[in-house]
């Protein structure tokens, strides 16, 4: 197996990515330098649970909801995924709505398991629009797709939140109806670049920081593509 065959869909933690809200959500420290004297390189790590690319639990908006631990490995693997670019859209008030993915959904397979939406926002990730005047999906959204794609477990999509910073509250709801209602994944902040509309994968695997009663994580996502 080539390495080519395989693309990261998720940043590298840096220092250098914003959080929700304009926040700096990372910081790297080196605690032992072999340029200083040490016997080894050794390096601590300190960030939020939904920094970078990383993946929204239920117990994230829900006080009883699923936490981390409670997915087993095969539950983040996935095998019919669908890419769906809807970078030409313009949504009303920064929210995605049903009415706006029709159009993008209509003629995609109905066992599907995973979309990815690219948004083209990926292309802004060092701006501060890309936090600031993020896109977010209306609470109907998941209702919409979850009929559309009744397999489908998980969202992914390249804005830095499902809640555009415009629409908190609103953004609340959608979080809730995703996570709980329709019992949908959400992996917020994908790194989408390099990703075309036509492409095909056969295998994506969302591959969680795991730690204790998670209600998010910061993950590595894996896909191999159709070639």
């Amino acid at each position: 197996m080539k390495n080519s065959e395989w693309k990261f869909l998720s940043y590298e933690l840096s220092p250098a990515l914003s959080n929700y809200g304009g926040a700096n959500g990372i910081h790297i420290e080196w605690i032992r330098r072999i340029d200083k004297g040490d016997s080894s390189n050794n390096s601590t790590l300190q960030l939020a649970a939904h920094t970078g690319t990383h993946i929204d639990y239920p117990f994230h908006f829900l006080a009883n909801g699923k936490k981390g631990n409670d997915y087993n490995a095969n539950e983040l693997v996935f095998y019919q995924c669908t890419i769906v670019d809807i970078h030409s859209i313009n949504p009303k008030n920064f929210l995605i709505t049903p009415n706006d993915l029709e159009q993008f959904i209509s003629n995609s397979s109905s066992t599907i398991e995973l979309i990815l939406f690219k948004t083209g926002f990926c292309y802004r990730r060092d701006e501060e629009s890309y936090w600031k005047y993020n896109w977010g999906f209306a609470p109907e959204c998941a209702g919409f797709l979850k009929t559309k794609f009744p397999r489908l477990r998980a969202i992914g999509f390249d804005l830095i939140s499902l809640s555009s910073y415009q629409q908190r509250e609103t953004g609340r709801l959608a979080h809730k109806e995703f996570l709980g209602t329709h019992n949908l994944l959400i992996v917020e902040d994908m790194d989408l670049r390099n990703v075309s509309a036509d492409e095909k994968f056969s295998l994506v695997i969302i591959s969680p920081l795991r730690f204790t009663n998670a209600d998010g994580s910061p993950v590595t996502v894996w896909a191999k593509p159709i070639i």
